[in-house]
């Protein structure tokens, strides 16, 4: 556990410090934001001949690893698309981990990875069903409710924020990120729930596992 945190932390000052990650390997992600898909929990591999492979909703009973298009870098904005859900995925590679936002011409959601670098050996081209155990979900055992502002209350404003975060493997939130917030009062009711709520740990492996949640706040639900 200690091993990884530290090299979280240091993926993070490496964004401080203006570097870019690197996309080039194994990546475990939530994709989310779908009205119909729900948050998908799927491996992403990105190889360094610009290959990128996706295992999860959607894979071939027989085949594991659907191939996506390749991947591509402009600058600090990596881009590839899942041409069979017509989804293009965007990342800004300045930021603390692999991630970012994709779109459809009429959808759009955001997507959120861990490395999974020091596991890729676990990783073969078997079956989709047999890599499932690579992707558990999280269960929750607490989620706290954010408080709503008073502040916000008193000016009427209603409003979303979405966080995304990483879950160790004693359940606890660690590193959230605020990905999407309507306004800046929402922003510590959002933080204060993330800290009080849990998940239920595990034993099976020290790797922490992302997760996203969204927050709706509206004046009836406040009342």
């Amino acid at each position: 556990m200690l091993v990884l945190l530290v090299a979280c932390g240091a993926t993070a000052q490496a964004a401080k410090r203006g570097e870019l990650i690197d996309p080039v390997g194994l990546w475990r992600c939530i994709v989310y934001g779908h009205p119909t898909h729900g948050d998908e929990r799927v491996l992403l591999r990105l190889s360094a001949d610009g290959g990128t492979e996706l295992a999860g909703p959607g894979s071939e009973r027989n085949r594991a690893w659907v191939p996506l298009s390749s991947w591509n870098v402009e600058r600090h904005t990596l881009t590839f698309q899942d041409f069979r859900t017509g989804r293009e995925f965007v990342s800004d590679l300045r930021r603390s981990t692999l991630g970012g936002r994709w779109r459809t011409s009429f959808l759009f959601g955001g997507w959120w990875c861990t490395s999974m670098q020091d596991q890729a050996e676990l990783v073969t081209d078997a079956r989709a069903a047999e890599l499932a155990r690579l992707m558990p979900p999280l269960i929750p055992e607490r989620l706290a409710t954010p408080v709503y502002p008073l502040a916000a209350i008193r000016a009427g404003k209603e409003g979303r924020a979405v966080s995304c975060f990483f879950v160790d493997a004693d359940g606890v939130i660690i590193e959230p990120e605020i990905l999407e917030l309507t306004d800046e009062v929402f922003r510590e009711p959002t933080l204060r729930a993330l800290a009080s709520s849990r998940y239920r740990g595990w034993s099976d492996d020290s790797m922490v596992r992302p997760g996203c949640r969204s927050f709706l706040y509206r004046l009836d639900a406040a009342n």
